[in-house]
């Protein structure tokens, strides 16, 4: 078991003296025990903190736990580099499909005015060869009038009794007409040609159009199927790196209360250095401990076995002002604080080495199970004896009463010499 210092006989000197070691000794270990059961709700059950391991296993268990959480902070850093490579993946492909949506619509522009080009040049290739039929009819029509009238013709013009001047005259229009004729005809000839051309140069830029718009569809089909997969694998990737995050959650709310576990166990370490160096051993400090209650006085002697029936024949009883405190006369740790019997109110001690102190019919109990206490703790305020438990004493009833006892190994002990002579 654990000691705790002792402090300098005198308690107004060694208050002030051991106030820090005080609050340090004041280990609340229920506190402890449901800090350890919260980290057990937070992490693996077998890596659950408790108080109760020695300080090298608490001390493992954190350096594993920490080493998980360095382990599942380098797994999430990785998923969200991946999450943000494929963001940046998934904004080029939509950019890559937005400007093949503004392809293909133009291609569509492109297709409908070279298709409507191709309409207005087969219009004009089809009133062209009209034309030109019309002209090579027309050409035909004088071909056969001038075959018709011969070559004795122009001579009976010239020999006839006409005007020779009126004769020129049909002769040149004749001439000029069949070169109109003619010159007619080439030009529907060529424009015939050109309209084919171009019309065969509109078709062509047709499909070639059509097989471009075709293509920009095949990709941005491609790049929608690229962007479902990153999507999905996106949606994997945020639900891994949720339950990532709420188990490094989960390991630092547990590393948290292992590292409060051992700050503890270190501080109790620690203090039991210390009071391996400088505290005196229970059976060492025989006619030194202080009186349990200041400004009191001895009214009931330790009688022992000789009288029987007597619950306090085993102790001493002291009068005190109701409601003094009580403090222990040692450090130790409380083992008891509960209503017992025939004792009201009672703390018990466990000093080490066998022995404990017992502080019997208090009115209220400020140490819990489990505490360490110093001998400048208040443990109790003392209250008084009840009516059933009254005795030869029992016309003082209006003081209060403080039980006080002392076991070695069980036994009951004589207290009184244990206690300096100069106090009471």
């Amino acid at each position: 078991m654990v000691s705790v210092s002792q402090p300098t006989p005198g308690r107004a000197s060694g208050r002030g003296d051991t106030a820090v070691r005080r609050r340090l000794l004041r280990l609340p270990t229920l506190c402890l025990l449901l800090l350890a059961s919260a980290a057990t709700g937070a992490a693996p059950p077998a890596a659950a903190a408790s108080p109760a391991q020695p300080l090298e296993a608490q001390e493992a268990d954190l350096r594993a736990t920490e080493a998980r959480i360095a382990d599942l902070r380098e797994a999430l850093n990785e998923r969200e580099t991946d999450r943000d490579a494929l963001y940046a993946a998934l904004e080029r492909s939509d950019q890559q499909i937005a400007d093949l949506a503004l392809a293909v619509r133009d291609l569509a522009e492109r297709h409908a005015a070279q298709e409507a080009l191709a309409a207005r040049l087969n219009k004009r290739l089809v009133q062209a060869r009209s034309d030109l039929a019309a002209a090579r009819e027309q050409l035909r029509a004088l071909l056969r009038g001038a075959y018709a009238m011969g070559s004795d013709d122009r001579l009976r013009l010239l020999l006839n009794q006409q005007d020779p001047a009126r004769i020129g005259r049909q002769l040149g229009y004749l001439r000029a007409v069949g070169r109109l004729r003619t010159a007619q005809t080439a030009a529907v000839e060529r424009l015939g040609q050109t309209l084919a051309r171009l019309r065969q140069a509109a078709e062509r830029e047709v499909q070639r159009l059509a097989t471009l718009a075709a293509e920009e569809r095949r990709a941005q089909a491609v790049l929608r199927a690229a962007s479902e997969a990153r999507r999905a694998v996106l949606a994997d990737l945020e639900v891994a790196i949720a339950a990532d995050r709420a188990a490094v959650a989960e390991l630092d709310a547990h590393a948290t209360a292992l590292r409060e576990v051992v700050a503890e166990l270190r501080l109790r370490a620690k203090i039991a250095e210390e009071i391996a160096i400088t505290a005196d051993a229970f059976h060492r400090r025989r006619g030194e401990l202080p009186w349990p209650i200041t400004g009191a006085r001895l009214v009931r002697a330790f009688a022992g076995r000789a009288r029987p029936g007597d619950l306090h024949a085993d102790g001493i009883l002291f009068a005190a002002p109701v409601g003094s405190e009580v403090f222990p006369v040692h450090h130790g740790q409380v083992v008891y604080a509960d209503w017992l019997r025939g004792f009201g109110l009672l703390m018990v001690v466990d000093h080490g080495d066998g022995y404990m102190t017992l502080y019997g019919h208090n009115q209220a109990l400020l140490k819990e199970v489990g505490e360490w206490v110093d001998a400048d703790d208040v443990l109790a305020l003392s209250g008084r004896l009840s009516r059933t438990d009254m005795d030869d004493v029992g016309a003082e009833i209006a003081a209060g009463r403080l039980y006080f006892a002392l076991r070695h190994n069980g036994a009951p002990v004589d207290p009184a010499p244990w206690l300096e002579s100069q106090s009471g």
